[in-house]
């Protein structure tokens, strides 16, 4: 290493790195930590001459990888998955739970104004929860079990990526929201399609827009064509930027989603052929809707192009995007 400047540099992408899984107050002081602990390290090693690369890797080797290191700051006995990945896990489930929750306190109280069934809808907003809680933890124990790496460096020369500039991060808001929605159409399409749809005037009858016999019995694919979505969403996160893996899995997380989405869409017949006919025949709608006579394909089309429009949207931007950030690191 040839100057005191990429010294600096390498401790800032390391502490940086060390920082986004930490899930403490007081990170200032732990960064401030973790700096002065580098150059006591370094200082003892170089005993006076000049750092180099080679001694830089063996302080950040003894240190251990940066989600290592946090853990050790992070209180391990809460954890329910492994110690490097709770903070990300409990971050992640929080906001997909608090979603969930919202939603299914917004539909009880439309339950509770319709029939007054107020105390059936605080046991949902529960098992809502509680699902919510199943596949997220489902998600992370897969990703624990298969030993995945999730670091955005190398495994032995401890290669750190640039801190990132603000334009060039991924908010997590954005791959949180993602997998918070993902989750919820997973728990609404394979535990309850047949909530999906319109209650009729009289009230008597509530009118799914599914054929909920065929959802279930495709619930698998379902389940596999969510959770690659998922898996696409869980990359930006871990990432925070725009990166080579980032960009990879969008474009085959992409082709994948939208391949299974026409196969669910064009290959089951999956729409409840009376819906429109039975919907009219209610007067719940003041005008008589119309549609071709076969809604449900018509509808699977428009669900397909609008799919394919988002999927090469999103494809686009992010290979735009790594082109224009993506360090070669």
């Amino acid at each position: 290493m040839d100057s005191q400047y990429s010294v600096t540099e390498q401790m800032n992408r390391y502490v940086y790195q060390v920082s986004r899984f930490l899930m403490v107050k007081n990170k200032e002081d732990i960064e401030k930590e973790i700096r002065s602990l580098i150059d006591d390290m370094l200082e003892t090693k170089c005993q006076g001459r000049e750092a180099t690369q080679k001694d830089l890797d063996e302080v950040f080797t003894e240190l251990g990888k940066p989600m290592e290191l946090a853990a050790k700051y992070n209180d391990s006995k809460r954890y329910l998955i492994g110690p490097a990945l709770f903070p990300l896990y409990f971050r992640v489930l929080g906001y997909v739970t608090i979603v969930v929750v919202i939603l299914s306190f917004i539909s009880m109280l439309v339950s509770a104004v319709k029939y007054g069934a107020i105390w059936n809808g605080f046991g949902g907003i529960f098992n809502a929860a509680l699902s919510a809680f199943a596949v997220v933890t489902i998600i992370f124990a897969v990703i624990e079990w298969r030993g995945l790496s999730l670091e955005s460096f190398g495994e032995a020369d401890f290669k750190l990526p640039p801190v990132p500039k603000k334009n060039e991060r991924i908010s997590r808001a954005e791959p949180i929201v993602g997998i918070a929605f993902g989750v919820i159409f997973i728990l609404l399409l394979v535990t309850i399609p047949e909530c999906i749809g319109v209650w009729l005037n009289d009230q008597s009858r509530f009118l799914s827009v599914f054929d909920v016999d065929v959802i279930r019995s495709i619930s698998g694919i379902i389940i596999l064509s969510i959770g690659i979505s998922i898996v696409k969403e869980v990359f930006r996160l871990v990432d925070g930027r725009y990166t080579i893996r980032v960009m990879i899995s969008t474009i085959i997380c992409g082709v994948l989603t939208f391949s299974l989405a026409v196969l669910i869409l064009k290959g089951f017949p999956i729409w409840n052929a009376n819906f429109l006919t039975e919907l009219n025949a209610s007067n719940v709608m003041e005008d008589t809707l119309h549609a071709p006579e076969n809604w449900g394909m018509f509808a699977s089309n428009i669900l397909l192009a609008l799919t394919a429009f988002v999927t090469v949207v999103e494809i686009i931007k992010t290979v735009f995007r790594t082109v224009q950030y993506a360090h070669n690191d």
